[in-house]
């Protein structure tokens, strides 16, 4: 009998987890698929300036809607995809093989300032921090985009986003540069920290 409640007991954790497996990745797909039409730039590919910046399409929030979403709290990265030379996302997750090389976290300290939290290699993983200067722009060029243009000569095009219980944004932006000197561009999720998360990335920060 102690050897059937052994087994069946076991039958009863193993279950669980995979119960718990199965809800972590209907989550992550959830939001994926939420976002899919703004991931995949509506059906057309993303478009590159004379200069080379890539840019989607729609997706622009006023300075209001902004202030309000954004400034205050934190956002941490929940998926990144590469968008080819063509314009089209690759299907593959950005940095789920990339070693050495993690995503930034962000901090809207005002509607000027930002501030960037990483991880640094070169101090052993330790979390770093960045102040960033930008500046709002929802009228970029001309158009309907809103960009966010930092001071390190980098932009943030915000393509979507949603409050809901989960509030969270997608984002087009320099991804890094490749050897031969052609920049890499992707399209990020982001979603919103609770305080605690937020309390924890800027203790954590050196």
């Amino acid at each position: 009998m102690k050897k059937l409640n052994f087994i069946m007991g076991l039958v009863l954790v193993l279950f669980a987890s995979l119960f718990v497996a199965s809800c972590n990745n209907d989550d992550e797909e959830s939001l994926e698929q939420e976002f899919a039409h703004v991931l995949d730039n509506h059906g057309v590919a993303y478009s590159f300036s004379d200069n080379g910046n890539c840019f989607g399409d729609g997706g622009g929030i006023v300075q209001a809607d902004f202030d309000n979403m954004f400034i205050g709290h934190g956002w941490k990265h929940y998926a990144t995809w590469e968008i080819d030379k063509n314009g089209k996302r690759k299907s593959a997750e950005y940095y789920s093989n990339m070693l050495g090389l993690a995503p930034e976290n962000y901090y809207f300290d005002s509607d000027t300032k930002l501030t960037t939290y990483y991880r640094s290699d070169i101090s052993g993983g330790a979390v770093k921090k960045n102040e960033v200067a930008y500046t709002f722009n929802d009228n970029y060029n001309g158009t309907s985009h809103t960009v966010l243009l930092l001071d390190n000569n980098e932009y943030i095009q915000i393509t979507g986003w949603t409050l809901g219980a989960q509030p969270c944004f997608c984002m087009v932006h320099p991804l890094g540069i490749k050897a031969d000197g052609t920049t890499v561009y992707g399209v990020s999720i982001y979603v919103q920290m609770t305080d605690k998360e937020l309390k924890a990335m800027q203790d954590s920060a050196k």
